[in-house]
């Protein structure tokens, strides 16, 4: 796991959430919390904090059905430098 997606998942899981998955996909790192309602302005500040101000391009938060799972999980997908 690179620097991003471990810094990430730190910072979630101090912020209190469970973290499913962090993945990357080129440009875009996604955290699956496995808590379905996540605040979205903490959860966009937490992801802000894990990254270096130059780094981060945009935090999308939003609720989806991950398939395997029961119920919803709430996604953050960063795009990065």
């Amino acid at each position: 796991m690179d620097d991003q997606l471990s810094a990430l998942e730190t910072a979630f899981e101090d912020g209190g959430y469970a973290v499913l998955e962090v993945t990357r996909n080129r440009n875009q790192v996604r955290a699956v919390l496995e808590e379905d309602r996540a605040d979205a302005e903490q959860v966009r500040a937490i992801a802000a904090d894990a990254f270096a101000d130059d780094d981060l391009l945009g935090v999308n938060v939003t609720t989806e059905s991950i398939e395997g799972q029961d119920g919803m999980n709430t996604v953050v997908t960063c795009r990065v430098r």
